[in-house]
């Protein structure tokens, strides 16, 4: 039930994000600032990355019977 719960929610939220905040007019990689905050974005996603990582090697973990 739970996880049906949590595959809806992340279905209304894909189906409600707008397109155009993906790539809108202003996107310019030839701004001054373009390398820093592409470099920021990039880290931001590998740190998501890692935390889900550790997030489901901790769940993998837990469900393992202990042998004493």
């Amino acid at each position: 039930m739970n996880t049906l719960i949590h595959r809806m929610c992340i279905a209304i939220m894909s189906i409600l994000t707008s397109a155009s905040a993906f790539a809108h007019a202003g996107h310019d990689h030839g701004h001054w600032t373009s390398g820093v905050l592409h470099t920021v974005f990039y880290v931001a996603l590998a740190s998501v990355a890692a935390a889900c990582s550790y997030s489901a090697y901790k769940y993998i973990n837990r469900k393992k019977p202990t042998s004493n």
